[in-house]
């Protein structure tokens, strides 16, 4: 997964995601027509809090990238939560 999938993604899904890592984060969403140029390493990222109408949940690195690759639906994470039905 690249940062640029991942903004295809926001795209594709009315989405907005902050990717949090040590001592800062970065933000993309639906709205950017391009990626910041400063980006960290993909893999420098702890988790993702995702922000779409559908779903407002942190997700680890590797579902959200299961999710951004297809292989993991949003109603297939959110069925993993406690407490929701």
């Amino acid at each position: 997964m690249t940062f640029a999938d991942v903004l295809q993604w926001c795209q594709n899904n009315q989405a907005a995601v902050r990717g949090v890592l040590r001592g800062r984060d970065i933000s993309i969403s639906h709205k950017d027509k391009e990626l910041a140029p400063d980006l960290p390493s993909i893999g420098e990222i702890f988790h993702w809090e995702v922000d779409m109408p559908e779903l407002k949940h942190y997700v680890s690195g590797s579902d959200f990238e299961r999710m951004v690759t297809g292989k993991l639906t949003i109603d297939g994470f959110k069925s993993t939560l406690r407490g929701r039905e």
